[in-house]
């Protein structure tokens, strides 16, 4: 029962679509209409601008930050039940339930849920993202250099960054593995050489 509350409740919180409540919002349109069809703040940014697209990313941050903190704070068992709440949380913002399964990415949300899991890790993934953003101007590829860095983190130096745990291994194989998923178009798009860059204009 522990286990079913935390993870459906991770999944319910993560599917919360604050980028199409933004989206519907602001313009009226459904912004899995545009750009990369997704929900997340990158898209909003290419569709509404910066000004809304950071409180959706706050909004998505929090909601993969939230369900892992509750479950650290009122569950001690099992000891990988905090990875587990915070990859539903993730999968709940790619597949969310109120708007028939078409979400965003997960970055934002997976980025809510390190920080709770692992900060250091997620120290290194923040400037691993920076540096890949800063040469090659696509933030998906910020975001893949992001996932790949927390897993060398964790799993090279977790020891040094107290990150050893259990859960926090769960969590830094899965989410390269989720990441790499989601923006498989992404990555065809970016050989191809028509990665969307963050205004919508392709290289």
């Amino acid at each position: 029962m522990t286990v079913l509350l935390s993870v459906l409740g991770g999944y319910l919180l993560g599917s919360i679509p604050f980028g199409y409540i933004v989206g519907r919002f602001v313009s009226g349109k459904d912004v899995r209409e545009g750009g990369s069809g997704a929900t997340g703040a990158t898209n909003i940014a290419r569709q509404l601008g910066l000004k809304w697209a950071i409180p959706v990313a706050i909004l998505d941050i929090a909601k993969g930050a939230l369900p892992v903190v509750l479950t650290i704070s009122f569950f001690d068992n099992p000891v990988w039940l905090p990875a587990a709440t915070g990859i539903a949380a993730i999968v709940g913002h790619i597949f969310p339930v109120w708007i028939r399964f078409r979400g965003g990415k997960g970055v934002s949300t997976a980025l809510g849920v390190a920080i709770v899991i692992s900060p250091w890790g997620t120290l290194v993934a923040l400037i691993a993202f920076v540096a890949a953003f800063a040469v090659a101007r696509f933030v998906s590829i910020g975001s893949l250099a992001a996932v790949v860095a927390y897993f060398i983190a964790v799993f090279v130096f977790g020891a040094k960054i107290d990150a050893s745990g259990l859960d926090t291994k769960i969590f830094a194989a899965a989410l390269p593995i989720i990441v790499i998923w989601t923006h498989r178009s992404n990555i065809s798009r970016i050989i191809k050489g028509k990665e969307l860059r963050v205004k919508g204009q392709r290289d």
